[in-house]
């Protein structure tokens, strides 16, 4: 461990799973799913990653990339990269430490701290981790009060689940009936139910989905130390 980092290895230590990670902040007016977004602010998103829960420092701001862009996790070094896309109205973040498959649950803990920083805007949060089996975290809050958490390993039972699918739909103004279509069973048990494709569903209501030709910013962050220690056991450890 040096100054500039709470790591217990070495930058080019290989990561032994891969994912996929992000929490996006939709705020009233909401777009709608045929809105225009306004173009990428690189100056909302560094102040939007420095106050991020995960991060303890911005230590440097890398080349923009295309938001469509994939996210490599190769080596240590790639878990302090995170990306920050700001177009008007909606925020996203992908970053590493929200995956987890321990007892801690950064994509809730991080989308209620969102939630209450802006009061007026929609929160929706994934994350997901290859651990032999996929093991999944969503959260889907709506300011008017509405929310679901649910995280488990896929297939798999005792899950954790928090609030309440139906009212979320409710609070979405959702069609169930589309939501079968997009085969959504609102009936399904929490190991089976398609969260990835609900949380999906949601943020379409409010936000549109097609992220072709938007930029992010990039920046290489020290994360937290008690973030830093998960990480590790994630994505390091076999």
């Amino acid at each position: 461990m040096t100054e500039d980092t709470f790591w217990n290895v070495d930058e080019d230590h290989e990561v032994v799973r891969y994912g996929e990670f992000a929490l996006t902040v939709v705020r009233a007016p909401f777009p709608g799913g045929a809105g225009v977004l306004a173009a990428h602010d690189p100056e909302r998103a560094r102040e939007f990653v420095a106050a991020f829960g995960t991060v303890d420092a911005v230590l440097e701001e890398l080349a923009p990339v295309g938001a469509t862009e994939g996210v490599e996790l190769a080596t240590r070094a790639d878990l302090d990269v995170v990306r920050v896309g700001c177009w008007g109205g909606v925020t996203e973040i992908v970053d590493a430490a929200l995956g987890n498959v321990g007892d801690d649950f950064p994509v809730w803990e991080q989308a209620r701290a969102l939630a209450k920083r802006y009061p007026d805007a929609v929160v929706i949060g994934a994350a997901t981790v290859e651990h032999g089996s996929t093991y999944g975290a969503w959260a889907v809050l709506h300011p008017d009060g509405a929310g679901v958490f649910a995280a488990g390993w896929h297939g798999e039972g005792d899950w954790d689940v928090e609030g309440d699918v139906r009212a979320v739909v409710e609070a979405f103004g959702i069609d169930e009936e589309e939501l079968a279509e997009e085969g959504v069973d609102l009936d399904d048990d929490a190991e089976v139910f398609d969260w990835d494709g609900f949380a999906q569903f949601a943020l379409g209501q409010v936000a549109p989905l097609n992220q072709e030709g938007r930029t992010v910013s990039v920046f290489r962050v020290r994360h937290t130390e008690d973030t830093t220690f998960d990480m590790e056991e994630t994505w390091l450890e076999e």
